[in-house]
């Protein structure tokens, strides 16, 4: 079996690098250029309510699959030598169904949907593996430092492959394209390519470090090491109290992600304004990360995270008095200093917290607390705009999700001080 190393070797440059590659999915796809096209090219045949219910819910079945499958991946992978090849085998799906977004012609909104919910799925579940291989190759000394490259230089290449894009959509003829259309149908080809090259070196450099073990049920197998774990919650006392912090503030973090360009365009902001905001959180993440990935290595990732809480609470608070276009670019700085941040150390000080030999098991229960609590802010918000009928306090409640993990996350032990 290799040992995690102490060491920036090839091995985790490669790690770090794949980020570079499906952030661009997440910025590109996700964030931007899907929900727009799906919107007014694919369903422009429907009614725009039904076509929004129908990418809620394709949205809500993706989630939920990874709720529910999230741990078992993890654990499959910890007692089969599987992970390398089943992440790969993920992400090769999803870099797939993206490219076939390509091929769909206006009308076809279901098997757009089709395509970006199997996508989304598999990005999302490959992550809970792409997790449990930092642990594996890098030694708890390095988790923050590695984690927050990761991120930082994620932030980089998808803001970079995204800024490219939105110059297609803006100039097509720049492009030899014909319309907007086709420089948006080319950008998830651009996607595809540009994750599938930031793919290789880690599927090449990647050695698997898990001993394979004969099962004859492998799944019966997985099931019981899971509810071992969920049993054993006083041995890893400081993890699960650290993943009850992550369920309140990550979907805090999440839903200002989520709905700041849905709150922005209710308050009268155009969409070049919205593109705009999303190029800045994207470059000013990738030197904050770095920054906050020195000081997580430093001094502490616990210190970094109640840091970035601290500035979401005055970002939720600074909500209430935006006006203009300038006054959003400077929410978007906000977010951007920070986002990167808490998701580096968050990753950072969990790994941290749990034992090397369940590292997918115990990942793959931190995604899924990653995603268990992503209805609980829109939940809110939506709560709040039914009472209230007011768009400019509506991101006002998820103080409440912020302020709780704050409380939880005082209780967690780490070796560090500060």
């Amino acid at each position: 079996m290799n040992n995690p190393t102490s060491k920036l070797n090839r091995e985790i440059k490669a790690w770090i690098s794949y980020d570079l590659g499906n952030s661009a999915f997440a910025t590109t796809v996700i964030a931007a250029f899907f929900p727009i096209f799906y919107n007014q090219y694919w369903a422009s045949n429907i009614d725009s309510i039904l076509s929004a219910q129908y990418l809620s819910w394709t949205l809500v079945i993706s989630n939920l699959t990874l709720l529910f499958t999230a741990p078992l991946i993890g654990a499959i992978t910890d007692i089969s030598k599987s992970t390398k090849k089943l992440f790969v085998s993920m992400v090769i799906i999803s870099i797939i169904c993206v490219a076939l977004l390509y091929t769909l012609q206006a009308g076809s909104w279901l098997y757009a949907l089709i395509f970006f919910g199997i996508a989304n799925y598999f990005f999302s579940a490959s992550n809970v593996l792409y997790d449990k291989i930092l642990v594996q190759i890098a030694s708890p000394d390095l988790f923050s430092k590695v984690s927050g490259y990761g991120y930082a230089w994620g932030y980089f290449g998808g803001g970079f492959l995204f800024l490219i894009n939105a110059i297609m959509s803006l100039y097509p003829e720049m492009f030899g394209l014909a319309s907007q259309a086709d420089a948006i149908k080319w950008s998830f080809i651009t996607v595809s390519i540009w994750w599938s090259i930031f793919l290789i070196p880690l599927a090449i450099t990647y050695k698997e470090r898990t001993t394979s073990t004969v099962e004859t049920n492998l799944l019966t197998t997985s099931f019981k090491n899971i509810f071992r774990t969920l049993k054993s919650i006083s041995q890893y006392r400081n993890a699960f109290i650290f993943l009850i912090a992550f369920f309140l503030f990550i979907d805090g973090v999440h839903t200002v992600m989520a709905l700041a360009s849905t709150f922005a365009l209710n308050l009268g902001l155009d969409s070049s304004s919205v593109i705009i905001a999303l190029l800045l959180v994207q470059f000013i993440a990738f030197p904050s990360t770095l920054m906050w990935a020195f000081i997580g290595e430093k001094y502490n990732d616990k210190l970094v995270i109640y840091i970035s809480i601290f500035i979401y609470i005055g970002i939720i608070i600074y909500t209430l008095f935006l006006s203009n276009a300038t006054e959003f670019y400077i929410l978007a700085a906000l977010v951007g200093f920070v986002q990167g941040g808490i998701q580096a150390s968050s990753r950072g000080l969990f790994a941290k917290l749990i034992p090397y030999e369940k590292a997918g098991e115990f990942f793959g229960i931190f995604n899924t607390f990653g995603k268990a609590g992503a209805f609980i802010g829109p939940a809110l918000v939506g709560a709040f705009l039914a009472i209230f009928n007011n768009v400019r306090i509506s991101l006002l409640p998820i103080l409440v999700l912020f302020i709780l993990g704050l409380i939880v996350l005082y209780f967690v032990e780490t070796d560090e001080n500060f």
